[in-house]
C-alpha cells in the first residue's frame, strides 16, 4: 500500500512540475530569422551594399528589439 502512495505521489509531482515548467514557457516572445547570411558577390571598393533581413516573431507574446548592433 505504501508503494501505490508513493508512486501516485511521485507521479504527481511529475505532473505538477511538467505543467508549471509549459506555463512558464508559454507566452513567450521567439525570434525566426530564416536567412542568416547574404553574398553579396563581388563589390568595388568604397560602394555602399545593403540588405534587408526578415525578422518575425513566432511567438505568444510582443517581441522587443531594443539594441542591434551591426556588423
Amino acid at each position: 500500500m505504501k508503494k501505490v502512495a508513493g508512486l501516485v505521489v511521485l507521479f504527481f509531482c511529475f505532473f505538477l512540475a511538467g505543467t508549471l515548467i509549459s506555463n512558464v514557457f508559454a507566452g513567450q516572445p521567439k525570434l525566426l530569422i530564416p536567412e542568416t547570411s547574404f553574398d553579396f558577390g563581388y563589390a568595388p571598393t568604397k560602394c555602399t551594399l545593403s540588405h534587408y533581413y526578415l525578422v518575425k516573431n513566432v511567438g505568444t507574446d510582443s517581441l522587443k528589439i531594443e539594441n542591434v548592433k551591426p556588423g
